[in-house]
């Protein structure tokens, strides 16, 4: 009887040895079962969004209607900024009768219109009692002594000095013609503005947002403040950066109604850009190709420096990411960091070759245009042999995750072990 449970032992280690070695470590020299070319990193393919928005939509529509075009590759472009990969949109118009082009660009260029916070300072010519400085009311006013509330939020210093004047007029204390108002910005307030399109993190994001000590008393004792915090680039800085799929030289900014289309691709190729000063309520749109530009995947002023990639390397023994070599330090990578970087820096590569060579990872990973996860596997040893290709060594993006998942061979001896374990108490019987 003793004979026949150590046989029946035997029997049982060595089918389990055969049903575990039909799965060897050949698997390392084939093609990764799930190519997915659609895979958001992948250049080789435009990307198909689940909805696409058309010309004659509103691009105020919330949601995922956002501006791009599904049907373009960015390959084999002259320019690396195509207008064919961008679906326009007219200018908002909320009053039919403002059909001047002069009044649009005066909306962005000149007399830049107040925001709720800026510190102002009002001079009024024989009235030094009305005179003084100023800050701009969250509801949007200025109040000045005897006068009921001024609304001054959205128009230039020339504009609100005109309705200062004509408030001191109908108030009784000044004629029209013996009424001179002046006033001059101290210091350009923080504002909130709207990001939205090709950018990792939409929504509304606050910008020159200044600590209180920086606006020293001398400063506000020069008239006039300058302020590199209120741009377009630091509204998309703040919002996280562009996407690789983004239409950089077509950035939309909507103001009162009216849209301005501004060039950006000079932050990335050198060219000179116009650093368009931003109010509160502007809303900054970033149109997308719709396909994946290898060339917007590096640090810059308006992409990420570097981002969090979440990481699990379980090597057996270990017991934890620590004893893995997965540490802070090691999963936060440079943006523009590939697949292959990352599961080196994991600790996924190298090692004992018979035991190590035949690891897989694992990439899941959100496509930000149709949110939807995709999940790609990949064999370590093939990822190093092809590290060239794209759809192997694909780009990452922040908040990936990373999974390396040990070889048959560590498996089957993991499998042994436990049925060791298993078996242990039997010898006991024999």
């Amino acid at each position: 009887m003793v004979r026949v449970n150590r046989w029946f032992l035997v029997l049982l280690l060595v089918s389990v040895w055969l049903s575990l070695s039909s799965c060897s470590q050949s698997h390392a020299l084939k093609p990764a079962r799930d190519a997915d070319q659609s895979f958001y990193g992948n250049p080789t393919n435009p990307i198909q969004p689940s909805t696409v928005a058309r010309a004659d939509d509103d691009p105020r529509v919330e949601g995922e209607a956002v501006i791009f075009a599904s049907d373009r590759s960015c390959l084999g472009q002259a320019s690396h900024y195509q207008a064919a990969h961008y679906v326009h949109y007219q200018p908002l118009q909320l009053d039919p009768s403002i059909q001047s082009t002069n009044r649009q660009q005066q909306q962005f260029n000149h007399d830049l219109p107040l925001s709720p916070g800026e510190i102002v300072d009002i001079q009024i010519e024989d009235g030094e009692g009305f005179a003084g400085r100023h800050v701009v009311n969250p509801d949007g006013s200025v109040q000045l002594a005897l006068l009921k509330p001024i609304y001054v939020v959205g128009h230039g210093v020339a504009h609100a000095a005109e309705q200062i004047g004509s408030a001191l007029v109908n108030a009784g204390y000044f004629q029209p013609q013996s009424v001179h108002v002046s006033v001059r910005v101290l210091h350009w307030a923080p504002i909130e503005v709207a990001v939205s399109g090709a950018v990792f993190e939409a929504g509304q994001v606050r910008i020159n947002d200044l600590d209180p000590s920086s606006v020293l008393a001398e400063k506000l004792n020069a008239y006039g403040d300058y302020t590199n915090r209120r741009t377009v680039v630091e509204a998309l800085r703040a919002a996280s950066g562009i996407r690789p799929d983004a239409k950089l030289d077509q950035v939309i900014i909507i103001r009162n109604g009216w849209q301005l289309e501004v060039d950006l691709s000079g932050v990335l190729t050198g060219e000179s850009v116009t650093q368009l000063a931003l109010i509160a309520g502007d809303r900054i749109v970033v149109p997308t190709t719709g396909c994946f530009q290898q060339h917007l995947v590096r640090p810059s002023q308006i992409t990420p420096k570097g981002f969090r990639v979440f990481m699990s390397n379980l090597t057996v023994p270990s017991e934890g990411n620590g004893p893995s070599g997965v540490s802070s330090y090691s999963s936060n990578l440079p943006y523009g960091t590939r697949l292959l970087q990352a599961v080196v820096s994991a600790n996924c590569v190298g090692g004992v070759q018979v035991s190590n060579a035949a690891r897989k990872v694992v990439l899941a990973s959100k496509n930000p245009i149709t949110g939807e996860f995709q999940v790609i596997e990949r064999s370590i040893e093939l990822l190093m042999k092809q590290a060239h290709l794209d759809a192997q060594n694909p780009y990452l993006m922040p908040n990936d995750a990373i999974a390396c998942y040990d070889s048959d061979i560590t498996n089957l001896r993991e499998a042994a072990r436990t049925l060791g374990d298993v078996f242990a108490p039997l010898k006991l019987l024999f």
